[in-house]
């Protein structure tokens, strides 16, 4: 179990810090890495109790620490979004007004910070020559700013807590691990489970539409973390969690952009019809993208599972195939129905 606590403790201890950066001041970078940082230790846990027993000690500490790491990604997760979604309102608006612009957010951020640090929609001496949908966006990136500091403040007022929690939750789980002993069965190498766990997740998600896809999203992360959990030099590991990583990655910008429009309806109401065509033009461009990528990496993602699981190109094909019609696609619903 020595590799076990190591790689427990790594992760803790980073989350640790994260929280402990968010207590002080929640800012972009600690919200981000404690999000990610309780996925990370999340799928450790997940495959370290793996063929363990319901009811040993080692099962139930690790319960109890992912139930700790749930609530902090509860916490963490809205803020995180709102920082992208804000970032998204900037592109927007940088694109639409200047379309010859080909700056990436590198040199865009280095230009705002060589001039004080202020971002174009912050920047009150613009207001005077602001065209309608540079106010729209600027109303809309305000409103996005109080969310994400009524959002923020929860985070901070909790981390600590959830700091001593996890240490204890940590402790617990480093006693029941000991207790055990001895050395864990042999398992599949991660690259091989992340297959495994992605076949289920296209198994039973054979149809993908627009109220489903977020949920593939997140499915496909989680096997993604899985992979990750390979040592270094494990090239089938890499080539599936690089692969799953690309996948979620398409989908996750359809999503942003879908929940950026409700936020932009919530926010703005019908008096924001400039701004509003233009996200939900990003959004149906991104959902036909997402859709695309899901349809391809599906079946290449399929077919390495076959190859690693030796089951027949039969029932392969079968799967690949069932949740898509004749030209491939899933697309059974238009982008802009709202997925919860």
């Amino acid at each position: 179990m020595t590799h076990d606590l190591q790689s427990v403790r790594r992760l803790a201890a980073r989350l640790r810090e994260n929280l402990a950066k968010c207590a002080d001041d929640p800012d972009v970078d600690p919200v981000h890495d404690t999000r990610t940082g309780t996925r990370r230790l999340q799928a450790t846990l997940e495959d370290l109790v793996r063929g363990v027993p319901e009811g040993e000690p080692v099962r139930e500490a690790a319960t109890a620490t992912m139930r700790l790491l749930k609530k902090i990604r509860h916490a963490a997760g809205p803020v995180r979004d709102l920082d992208v979604h804000r970032k998204l309102v900037e592109k927007l608006i940088r694109g639409a007004l200047d379309p010859e612009n080909t700056k990436n957010d590198e040199e865009q951020q280095e230009e705002t910070a060589g001039a004080g640090g202020r971002e174009v929609l912050e920047t009150p001496e613009l207001g005077l020559r602001m065209t309608g949908v540079e106010k729209q966006a600027d109303d809309l990136d305000a409103w996005l700013k109080h969310r994400r500091s009524e959002l923020a403040d929860g985070l901070r007022e909790h981390a600590n807590h959830w700091v001593t929690k996890l240490d204890k939750r940590v402790e617990e789980l480093e006693g029941a691990l000991r207790a055990k002993g001895g050395r864990r069965p042999a398992k599949k190498p991660p690259g091989v489970v992340a297959l495994d766990s992605f076949a289920r997740l296209a198994t039973e998600m054979q149809l993908l539409d627009a109220a489903n896809l977020h949920d593939f999203r997140k499915g496909a992360k989680k096997a993604r973390y899985v992979a990750e959990l390979a040592a270094q030099g494990d090239a089938q590991a890499q080539q599936v969690g690089g692969t799953l990583k690309k996948l979620q990655d398409e989908i996750g910008d359809w999503h942003d952009w879908l929940v950026l429009a409700d936020e932009a309806h919530a926010a703005l109401g019908d008096g924001a019809a400039e701004l509003t065509e233009l996200i939900e033009a990003e959004r149906e461009r991104h959902f036909v993208a997402a859709m695309k990528t899901a349809a391809k990496l599906r079946g290449r993602l399929m077919g390495e599972w076959l190859a690693v699981s030796g089951k027949s190109k039969r029932s392969a094909f079968r799967v690949q195939r069932s949740g898509f019609g004749a030209s491939g696609s899933a697309l059974q619903e238009r982008p802009n129905d709202r997925s919860s």
